[in-house]
């Protein structure tokens, strides 16, 4: 009864015929079916085609009106909960083992193409047994990721943040010489009871900001630079354990942009190169930059997000960004929407509700004003 009340009330909105009303419904139900009804954000109660209803209904103009539901049904990128979940599955398989393998060929003068050798080495055992793999956020699935890997990896080897505590890390130094006793046929050289690779986990990034950024004052910040602080700190409980001159950072993102990629690759060389640290920035899945908005574009959508924009909803944290949010955060112009959150990377009409702002998406902010 809710559902056909909701097709009602878009009808009305948009003004279908009959005849309209038969060729949408379809695509509406299996669109909300198959993915967005499933959105965290949406109140109590609530679902996809109501609230597609309530947000179209703010635009005043029909043209506008289908202006938007055409961008919403032919453009709209939803990554559901189950293809985020196949995303993070194939990060150590298919992104970070592969990337192991390669680098110990090399030292050990193997030829790359001979996985099998490099793989059924002890070699490749302990240098599997010394990554480290952190969460930068809880968007990260640092879960997920142990379960689908839980013959290669093992549970002391995952930590759900980067953030770690001074008395984790003798337990985590303990743990790896426990594992490699085994390995070694006995005592495990000082050197080696370190990591040598440490992997920094998360979902999802457009532009690499908050990661890591450099600030007016010359000064960086970001949750990359935290960690950098950290380890490289020999004051630090944390930098026991790594050995810098034989450690390797990868930035794993299960979703990004190429905008958020060069960011990091440019900002990381400059805090890891003077160290001499070998650094990669690895995105599971690309989104192609084709699907973004800019400025001046002669999108369909420039228009709405011109004529119905509050500068209301912009604070000194979304101003690091540079911009404004007209193109979301960054100016990065995404169309994306989380099954868990929608990114303030993606055009603000999709997130944003402000005074007479009505968000499609209502996004969880992780910084709000004070009133």
């Amino acid at each position: 009864m809710r559902d056909n009340l909701a097709e009602r009330l878009l009808a009305k909105v948009m003004g279908w015929t009959p005849e309209d009303v038969t060729r949408e419904r379809p695509i509406l139900q299996a669109m909300a079916a198959y993915k967005y009804d499933e959105y965290h954000q949406f109140s109590p109660g609530m679902r996809f085609v109501e609230s597609l209803a309530l947000w179209l209904d703010q635009f005043k103009v029909a043209a506008q009106k289908r202006v938007a539901y055409d961008f919403v049904k032919t453009r709209l990128v939803f990554i559901s909960a189950a293809e985020l979940g196949h995303l993070v599955s194939m990060a150590y398989p298919d992104f970070v083992r592969p990337h192991l393998l390669r680098q110990l060929a090399r030292e050990k003068g193997i030829c790359a193409w001979h996985v099998g050798k490099v793989a059924g080495s002890t070699a490749f055992k302990i240098r599997q047994r010394q990554c480290l793999f952190l969460g930068l956020s809880d968007g990260a699935r640092t879960d997920i990721f142990r379960r689908y890997n839980n013959d290669a990896v093992t549970h002391e080897q995952v930590l759900l943040s980067h953030e770690i505590s001074p008395g984790r890390v003798p337990k985590l130094i303990d743990e790896l010489n426990k594992d490699l006793v085994p390995l070694f046929g006995g005592t495990v050289p000082p050197e080696e009871c370190r990591f040598r690779t440490i992997v920094l986990l998360d979902d999802f990034s457009a532009s690499g900001i908050s990661y890591l950024r450099r600030e007016e004052d010359g000064n960086y910040k970001g949750k990359i630079w935290a960690f950098h602080a950290e380890i490289t700190d020999p004051t630090k409980p944390a930098s026991q354990l790594v050995d810098l001159s034989r450690t390797q950072i990868l930035v794993i993102l299960y979703v990004g942009t190429d905008q958020a990629r060069r960011h990091l690759e440019k900002q990381l060389e400059e805090l890891w190169k003077p160290l001499r640290i070998d650094y990669r920035v690895i995105l599971v899945h690309t989104l192609d930059s084709g699907i973004c908005l800019a400025p001046g574009c002669q999108d369909s959508m420039e228009p709405l997000l011109e004529g119905y924009y509050d500068r209301e909803i912009e604070d000194e944290h979304t101003r690091k960004g540079g911009k404004d949010l007209k193109f979301g955060f960054a100016g990065c112009g995404l169309p994306v929407v989380l099954s868990h959150n929608t990114p303030n990377n993606s055009i603000y009409l999709l997130w944003a509700e402000k005074n007479a702002l009505r968000a499609l998406f209502p996004r969880v902010q992780r910084h709000r004003k004070q009133a």
